[in-house]
């Protein structure tokens, strides 16, 4: 009898393991049996941080919630658990943590910022998770690249069916940018605050101009246009016939002979003018970059496709943009002149990155940090110049890389994917990894991995690269890596962003987000053992503790460039006022409330030292709205049942937050571009301690938006959500 219940119980086990093995791969490869099926082998596009104005040094976005395979840890026992060469196992939610980091970013910013949907999402996902497999080769097996692709679909089965409540629609996405490749998006729209175009060169016509405008760059489907809308209504040029009446501004660009599209007409600093990129590519948003020299450059680097790492790198300022990028050729190349610089590389990466490097030959330099060019996967360090020509040399279109040589990440030892918003300064790149391998000494061991997984992956390392001029003329950067910081901190706290530009400043900021409340973190990787620690904010003579809703909003952190800097932690909030007493399809107006928070402190105080509250508002928008026209999203209020609805709150709530100089008024001020009145953003100008709108209405006749604010000072109100009555 016992041997019958033993050989019974053995037989349950097998059978429940048989089960446990093949079942979620059968289903799955029968739901999604004709997703795509990728043979090139590239790495998946890693996130990418954008710099939106001169003064920003970094955005904290994911709203706190830190960044990870939200999956259960016993879900390794679903996935493909064997060692790799040497000897480590890819448990789930580490071999594919940077797809899920993207994931994680697209459901909770992917709407608002790029259009994403759920299912889009969950799409780059599952190919994201594809290409990390494949290139890891988790087995030596010949049927690696098979079960990747089931491992895949496991991953998409378990978002799609569990993601729903966890993806933001409009009553909770908001803007923040991450995608260096957004290859799904029909059209977003971005913003960048730079220097006033023309104001350097003609200083009494612009007098009453701010320093510092707002650029809204509009991308659908890869056709792009900008729009300077807080610009004066000045005309740029004079109406003319003659190609020889350059006007002051032009020749300051380097224009000596009008085009013929800017003949018989006055084109305006406020006019909405098509920016030239080259077609039959993917174009993301510009890259900020502001040089020592302090002039800002706006750099894409646009791929053709995911199947190679192949970049088109365009470079122009402003003054170029608003005025004409037409090319004489249609090239991705210098030759196309006579504006834009361009250049065609392949940068051996899908995510390359600009820098200025200090002293060598070329103003801007396209980076990229690479596993890939060396076929054992050492880790390497590519560059090429973002404006010479390329020569007719056979690699002249290709970035030359320069191999680390130390044993921590030769054959990427140690080291996982680089899933972290990478730093870059002058001279210097700095970029996380965390790791995606353990190593498993027995069967216990293992058993217990598989069973239990490590839900936070904790441990990873922070790289610092020092970056100098080529010591040789149309030689690679010189590249070296300057430290390597072990760490063993949850991803609870990702993304991690740096408090300073100053370079080998190795203080990082995050937020963490608990039910009620979020609080500032920072971690010093200049510590031999970093860990994390608080930093108190102060306002009304105590410490005070935010609610949680501050962080659904990305915080900026700025540094000035006055004499003595300070460091400023911007923070936002905003809810939509849904009015219980009218049906949501006869409503025509609707309301915004509207909060901003500034703490600040010395650039140079101590990392404990705490930041304090020195201005503050809560504004309050109302839009009023013809009636009977709701399939526009402007003209409706939004509809709690209908998430996926925009509406005129729920657009601005979702808007991307500016900081600069944008009033004669010294200190900086806030900005939120409005999607439903994009030539009229809100602008609120600093005024002691709070803020107040540079206009108070906007619209026209059927759609009108006004906006007040009163000062926010209290404690109590900061730590709690936003309270208030309908319009």
């Amino acid at each position: 009898m016992v041997g019958k219940v033993i050989r019974w119980s053995i037989a349950l086990i097998v059978l429940i393991a048989l089960v446990l093995t093949y079942l979620p791969s059968f289903i799955t490869d029968s739901i999604y049996k004709n997703v795509e099926d990728i043979t090139d082998g590239e790495m998946p596009a890693t996130v990418t941080a954008f710099q939106s104005g001169p003064d920003v040094v970094s955005t904290v976005g994911g709203s706190g919630e830190g960044l990870n395979c939200s999956l259960p840890p016993w879900a390794n026992i679903l996935f493909d658990g064997e060692r790799n060469s040497r000897q480590k196992r890819h448990l789930v939610l580490q071999r594919f943590r940077q797809a899920c980091v993207f994931h994680d970013l697209c459901y909770r910013h992917g709407l608002a910022t790029y259009g994403y949907n759920q299912n889009d999402c969950d799409r780059i996902l599952q190919n994201a998770a594809f290409r990390l497999c494949v290139y890891i080769r988790n087995g030596s097996q010949d049927g690696g690249a098979a079960r990747c692709q089931s491992d895949s679909k496991l991953v998409l089965a378990g978002v799609s069916l569990g993601g729903y409540d966890a993806y933001r629609g409009w009553d909770r996405s908001t803007h923040f940018e991450f995608d260096s490749d957004p290859s799904r998006s029909n059209g977003f729209q971005v913003s960048r605050v730079v220097s006033h175009p023309f104001k350097a060169a003609l200083p009494a016509k612009y007098a009453n101009d701010p320093d510092q405008v707002i650029l809204m760059f509009e991308n659908l489907r890869s056709n792009l246009a900008v729009t300077c809308i807080t610009c004066a209504n000045v005309p740029v040029l004079e109406w003319t016939t003659d190609p020889n009446a350059v006007s002051a501004e032009l020749r300051s660009v380097g224009v000596t002979r009008l085009p013929d599209v800017l003949l018989r007409r006055v084109p305006m600093l406020t006019e909405t003018m098509p920016v030239w990129l080259p077609p039959r590519r993917r174009h993301a948003a510009p890259h900020l970059l502001v040089d020592g020299a302090g002039k800002d450059h706006l750099i894409w680097m646009s791929r053709n496709n995911p199947e190679n790492s192949v970049s088109c790198i365009v470079g122009a300022d402003a003054a170029r943009l608003l005025t004409n990028t037409s090319p004489i050729r249609d090239l991705c190349s210098v030759d196309a002149g006579p504006s834009l610089t361009r250049v065609e590389i392949d940068m051996f990466a899908s995510a390359p990155l600009p820098m200025e490097v200090p002293g060598s030959p070329d103003v801007i330099y396209a980076t990229s940090i690479s596993p890939q060019k060396t076929r054992e996967h050492h880790l390497s360090f590519c560059s090429r110049s973002a404006s010479r020509k390329v020569e007719g040399a056979s690699d002249d279109d290709r970035s030359k890389c320069v191999t680390f040589p130390e044993a921590e990440v030769r054959d990427g030892a140690g080291l996982g994917a680089f899933q972290n918003f990478p730093l870059v300064r002058p001279g210097q790149q700095i970029y996380f990894a965390r790791d995606i391998a353990q190593r498993t000494d027995s069967r216990l061991m293992a058993a217990w991995q598989r069973a239990f997984g490590n839900t936070y992956s904790p441990d990873g390392a922070l790289l610092v690269i020092d970056v100098a001029p080529p010591p040789v003329d149309r030689e690679p950067l010189s590249a070296k890596l300057k430290k390597i910081v072990r760490f063993d901190i949850d991803d609870r706290f990702d993304p991690m962003m740096p408090i300073t530009r100053k370079v080998d400043d190795l203080r990082f900021l995050s937020l963490e987000a608990t039910k009620t409340s979020v609080h500032l973190r920072m971690v010093d990787f200049a510590k031999d053992n970093p860990s994390v620690g608080n930093v108190p904010l102060m306002m009304s003579n105590g410490e005070v503790e935010l609610d949680r809703s501050w962080a659904q909003r990305p915080m900026l952190v700025l540094e000035t460039r006055d004499a003595r800097p300070r460091t400023k932690l911007v923070f936002s909030r905003g809810d939509v006022v849904i009015d219980p007493g009218k049906p949501v399809s006869a409503a025509t107006t609707e309301a915004l409330a509207l909060q901003t928070l500034v703490f600040e402190r010395d650039a140079a105080a101590p990392s404990n030292m705490p930041f304090v509250k020195s201005a503050g508002a809560a504004c309050r928008i109302v839009y009023e709205f013809e009636p009977g026209r709701t399939d526009w999203p402007c003209y409706r209020a939004f509809d709690p049942e209908r998430t996926m609805r925009a509406s005129p709150a729920t657009r601005l709530r979702a808007s991307q937050m500016l900081v600069g100089r944008f009033t004669q008024a010294a200190g900086h001020g806030i900005a939120f571009p409005d999607l439903c009145l994009k030539s009229e953003p809100i602008v609120l100008k600093p005024q002691g301690s709070t803020f107040v709108p540079l206009s108070e209405t906007a619209g026209w006749k059927g759609f009108q938006r006004t906006i007040t604010c009163e000062p926010l000072d209290a404690a109590s109100v900061v730590s709690r959500p936003i309270t208030q009555k309908a319009p």
